[in-house]
Formats: C-alpha cells, sequence, structure tokens
C-alpha cells in the first residue's frame, strides 16, 4: 500500500510500505503465531494505514461509491465500508502466505476443478494468463505450481522481485514459480518471454495498472460506468506471443476461496490496418470479466490509488 503523496502522481512513484522487509516480516510471525496470531497483529497496523494514509483512504471510498451507484444500491458507503475493504486486503497477504508454504490446498478453492482452468491444465501450449490486484490469486498459481509441475513465470512492476523469488525459495523450495521484474512493454520483452511459451509454460501478468514507466500507451474503456485507462503492454504482448489467453482470479467469498478460470482468447490475431480496434476489443472482454467479480465481490480488488481520471466521472470525495 502506498503512502502519501501529490495528486498528481503515478502509483508506481509512490514508495511501497514495508515493500522491501513486509513479506519476510510477515513469514516470520505466520511461522510464531499461526494466522490468528497473524490478524491480530495486521489489524492494528491497517488501521494505522487507514488513518494515515488519506489518498488511499479516498481511492477506497471512492471505489466502493462507484459500485454502489453502478449497482443502484440505496445508500454511501463511508467509513465503515472502507475499513473493510482495508481489512480484506490484509487478510489476502496472509492467504497469499499460506498459498505459498502449502497450507491451503486445492480442495479448499471452489471452482478450481471447473471446465474453464481444466482446459488450461491440460493444454499443452504455452498460456498468458491475465490477472488482477483481486483477492489472492497466488492460491491458485501456488496450487498450479504444486501439483501441475509447470513452470509459472510471473511478470511484477515491483523492484523486489529478486528479495520476493529468494522468500518464495525459502518457504516453498519445490515451486516452479518465478517472479520477474519489468518496468515497461517493448519488443524486447516479448521476445523474452516467446522461449518461455514455447517450451509449454505459464506467464502471469496483471493487467489492470499502468506500468512503471508511464508512457501514455493506456487504451481507455468503461469500468464501473466511467472511463478507465488501462495498460497496453499486457495485449500488445498477448498479440506478439500468439498463444492461448486466459483470465484468472482468486478471491475470497462467503468465507471460501474461490477460482474464476477463463479463455479469453485462443490466440490474438490483429488484422493490418485494425490493430488498435483488435487491442480495445481485447481490453474490453477483460475489463468485462474484471468488472463481473468486482461487482460480485467487491471488496476484494485492492487497488488503492485514484484509478479514474479526474473527468472521467468524479466522485468529489472531500472526507
Amino acid at each position: 500500500m502506498a503512502t502519501e503523496g501529490d495528486g498528481g502522481r503515478h502509483w508506481a512513484d509512490m514508495r511501497e510500505r514495508g515493500a522491501a522487509w513486509g513479506p519476510a516480516l510477515m513469514g516470520f510471525i505466520y511461522r510464531l503465531l499461526g494466522r490468528t496470531g497473524c490478524r491480530i497483529v495486521a489489524t492494528p497496523v491497517i488501521l494505522y494505514f487507514y488513518i494515515a494514509g488519506r489518498r488511499q483512504r479516498l481511492a477506497s471510498l471512492d471505489y466502493l461509491r462507484r459500485v454502489w451507484r453502478f449497482q443502484g444500491r440505496p445508500g454511501r458507503p463511508g467509513h465503515r465500508q472502507a475499513i473493510r475493504h482495508f481489512l480484506a486486503f490484509g487478510d489476502s497477504l496472509i492467504d497469499k502466505m499460506e498459498a505459498w508454504i502449502g497450507r491451503i490446498d486445492r480442495l479448499q478453492v471452489d471452482e478450481i476443478e471447473g471446465e474453464a482452468f481444466e482446459a488450461m491444465r491440460n493444454d499443452r501450449r504455452g498460456t498468458l494468463i491475465l490477472s488482477a490486484h483481486v483477492g489472492a490469486t497466488e492460491i491458485v498459481r501456488a496450487i498450479a505450481s504444486r501439483h501441475q509441475k509447470r513452470r509459472i513465470t510471473i511478470l511484477i512492476h515491483s523492484p523486489h522481485a529478486a528479495r520476493y523469488n529468494a522468500l518464495i525459495q525459502r518457504y516453498a523450495p519445490q515451486s516452479q514459480v518465478s517472479l520477474v521484474q519489468v518496468s515497461a512493454f517493448n519488443v524486447g520483452t516479448a521476445a523474452a518471454l516467446s522461449a518461455t511459451i514455447e517450451r509449454g509454460e505459464w506467464v502471469v501478468i496483471m493487467a489492470d495498472r499502468m506500468p512503471l514507466k508511464d508512457t501514455g500507451r493506456a487504451i481507455t474503456t468503461d469500468f464501473l460506468g466511467a472511463p478507465a485507462a488501462f495498460p497496453e503492454g499486457p495485449f500488445v504482448l498477448a498479440a506478439a506471443l500468439r498463444c492461448p489467453v486466459y483470465t484468472l482470479f482468486c478471491y475470497k467469498q462467503n468465507g471460501r476461496y474461490r477460482s474464476q478460470v477463463s479463455l479469453l482468447t485462443d490466440g490474438v490475431a490483429l488484422p493490418r490496418g485494425q490493430r488498435a480496434e483488435g487491442l480495445r476489443q481485447l481490453v474490453r472482454k477483460y475489463v468485462a470479466e474484471l468488472q463481473t467479480l468486482v461487482l460480485s465481490a467487491p471488496y476484494q480488488w485492492f487497488n488503492f490509488y485514484a484509478y479514474w481520471t479526474p473527468d472521467g466521472d468524479a466522485s468529489g470525495n472531500k472526507h
């Protein structure tokens, strides 16, 4: 979660509090006190971030109010709902830790044996998986790496990829997962990943945030009733790799983990002269999947920064 900063700053320019040491500390506390102890320790920390992080608090309120308006719900979310959103984020961090150390298995995840997931699992071709900052998708990735024994490369926008890899190896030495830090997508990135796909491996990327270096390459589409910018990079990558593209989310609902897997396309083909429109259609399909999930489990989408453009139906939060 980011610190306070200038309202115009990009999310990735804000320092992530505890980004470098947080996972290691959580792993230590979990080993010492278990899940209940982790929650007891994490709750006051999360509440502190809620009180001190004005911009993150406003972003949560803005997002939840957009969900309420889009669904036509009565009333208007306030601090009680936003605190619940923050606490759900804290809980997801513990879920991720449990996933990597093997405390969560496939029997605890609904729909993981569903038709779409089985099709992806049984397909020998390499696959690009578009995910989002939803729930604890690490649960499905960790389970897949243990049971499928297929290597998974996860592209992240954090400079701490090496540190996270070290933690995964410490707590889950048999894991088939590796994290790769990327700052921007270009021809070189696609070329480097092409061999990975050709080996039949999975490549996972979050497609709901602009990259570290905001080059302005965004595709704007409606999300929860207002224009929002989504990164072009993951979808250009999908076109370059010419492989099956799935969406994969894992979130908590009514105390149970739930996996949501869908085939987005069996291979992107962008006809000459129609590249821009082809990319827009792919983004719209992805956003439709994300929006369906967000509406069914609104507290499970974790983006604590100004997501919509100021002129894109600003909600006018003043708290």
